[in-house]
């Protein structure tokens, strides 16, 4: 007995009720996918445009490149002067000179007393011996210190305080030299932290004008940039015009010299790192030099892997910034005439 055969209408409906998911997934994978090919299309078309052009666009990479180096150097010399003062900072040490007649049982319980403090790191103990020792090392006083009968010199105490409370302020430190200096123990307690104050002081007006001078020449590259690619619109202002006429989008227009933007910024802040990390290369030898005559450990510090994409980043963003608010500006221009 043969099989019924399924009535038509319940093929259509088997076909109708397959085919849409089909057909929504595909329309669309295949405009995300063609919206990305465009984009690309016009990010290399951008390129080639400044390559075909290449001495106003080297000229204007090379400008972008000047006012992102200057802040980025002086960036670079604070975060070196920043590593400098911190290792100051941790060597921080006030000097308690006891009695010269004190005994040196009560000094070492002293030490021992003020190492037990939470806001003390360490105290080291420097003996009239040692002192004395530390004299003779010393040019021009070999003589004076032959012709003294006996040892002059007082037990001195250097105290470290522990990281925090030596770089709060000033203040904090000289109030902890008042209380050490309280110690009948103590005939004199002794810190040389002006200089600190006064270095603050200095790191803190260089930091605000590296941040003033960064404003202003950040301005500077949204008007470069800007300036630059209102002549490009005007230069395609035919263009324009047509593209308008069969129905684009102010957004299609605008793609291309956004992306112009973005390859300036990108481009000016690629050779901004190159030409900070070459200048610290260039003065790192004879800096090495100067730092090497006072015995310190300390290397000089430039642009690291992050600070550089950092530095691409800003740039690329200041690029495509401009170049929104100069052609944003344009495209209007030329739509209401």
């Amino acid at each position: 007995m043969s099989q019924k055969p399924e009535p038509r209408g319940a093929t259509r409906q088997s076909s109708v009720t397959t085919t849409p998911n089909a057909k929504m997934r595909l329309p669309n994978t295949f405009h995300l996918s063609s919206y990305l090919r465009d984009h690309q299309k016009t990010l290399l078309e951008s390129l080639i445009r400044l390559v075909h052009d290449p001495l106003a666009s080297l000229m204007t990479v090379m400008v972008i490149a000047i006012a992102l180096s200057l802040p980025g150097g002086l960036y670079v010399g604070l975060k070196n002067v920043h590593s400098i003062t911190n290792q100051w900072d941790e060597q921080s040490i006030i000097s308690l000179y006891l009695f010269a007649n004190l005994e040196d049982t009560k000094a070492l319980s002293l030490s021992h007393q003020l190492s037990s403090r939470a806001d003390i790191e360490n105290v080291m103990y420097v003996s009239k011996e040692e002192g004395m020792r530390y004299f003779e090392r010393s040019n021009g006083y070999e003589e004076i210190l032959s012709a003294l009968p006996e040892n002059p010199l007082p037990i001195v105490l250097q105290v470290v305080p522990v990281y925090d409370v030596a770089i709060e302020t000033l203040p904090s430190l000289e109030a902890l030299r008042d209380e050490l200096a309280r110690f009948p123990e103590v005939e004199y307690a002794e810190l040389d932290a002006q200089w600190l104050h006064r270095l603050a002081s200095v790191l803190n007006f260089g930091e605000r004008f590296v941040y003033a001078l960064s404003f202003l020449l950040i301005c500077a590259v949204l008007l470069i940039v800007g300036n630059t690619i209102r002549m490009a619109v005007e230069g395609r202002r035919d263009e324009v015009l047509v593209m308008k006429l069969v129905g684009a989008t102010d957004g299609f227009i605008r793609r291309p010299f956004l992306y112009m933007g973005f390859w300036f910024g990108v481009l000016g802040g690629l050779l901004a790192s190159v030409t900070i990390l070459f200048v610290s290369w260039w003065v790192s030898t004879p800096a090495e030099r100067i730092i090497a005559l006072y015995q310190s450990d300390f290397s000089l510090q430039s642009f690291n892997a992050d600070e550089v994409v950092l530095c691409l980043t800003i740039s690329a963003l200041m690029g495509v910034v401009g170049a929104w608010i100069a052609v944003s500006r344009h495209i209007s221009d030329i739509e209401l005439q």
